[in-house]
């Protein structure tokens, strides 16, 4: 009797119990539908912007290749014209080199015939890049003086070195042989 002191009063509605859990498990239900639901509208969005990005960034790449294959050509002009430069500087340079070189030569042959006294010549002449050497004579010992002693203050000549006047005849001759300056 003690149990049914206890519940007195009150009413035990098992109906209506059941129907609050069944509410909350379906109000529960609810929210993971609407979760998922949730998800999936979020995993559409995120493909779709996928899709398009990868579309767009196929396009740009197409364009991209398309300008990369229009600029081969004018690249391989480009190199192609790059080698003919070279060459023509190697060429350039090699044919400065000649000229400087001429230059040197052209003027020791003017400075020789600027100093030579008139009374004397020049044979056997050996011109190089660095040295010149050669035979002069004349008729007078002064005149091969004054060549010696004129190559010594030009500027064109060094180290100068003769070897001692011989006579023969009524000429006298000597060979001289010089450094070329360079400058």
């Amino acid at each position: 009797m003690l149990d049914l002191q206890l519940n007195r009063g009150k009413d035990i509605n098992l109906l209506e119990a059941y129907n609050r859990q069944f509410q909350k498990k379906t109000e529960d239900n609810k929210k993971i539908y609407i979760f998922i639901i949730a998800e999936i509208a979020i995993f559409l969005l995120i493909t779709i912007i996928s899709i398009f990005k990868i579309t767009y960034y196929k396009v740009q790449n197409s364009k991209l290749t398309q300008a990369i294959n229009n600029l081969i050509p004018i690249e391989n002009q480009f190199k192609e014209y790059t080698k003919v430069k070279m060459l023509y500087e190697s060429k350039k340079t090699i044919l400065d080199a000649v000229s400087k070189d001429n230059e040197i030569l052209n003027l020791v042959i003017k400075t020789l015939e600027e100093i030579t006294p008139s009374e004397m010549s020049i044979e056997n002449m050996t011109l190089s890049k660095d040295k010149v050497s050669f035979v002069i004579k004349s008729s007078k010992e002064e005149n091969i003086a004054q060549f010696v002693y004129n190559m010594q203050n030009s500027d064109v000549f060094k180290n100068i070195v003769f070897n001692g006047i011989s006579n023969q005849g009524n000429e006298k001759r000597t060979s001289i042989t010089a450094e070329i300056v360079r400058k």
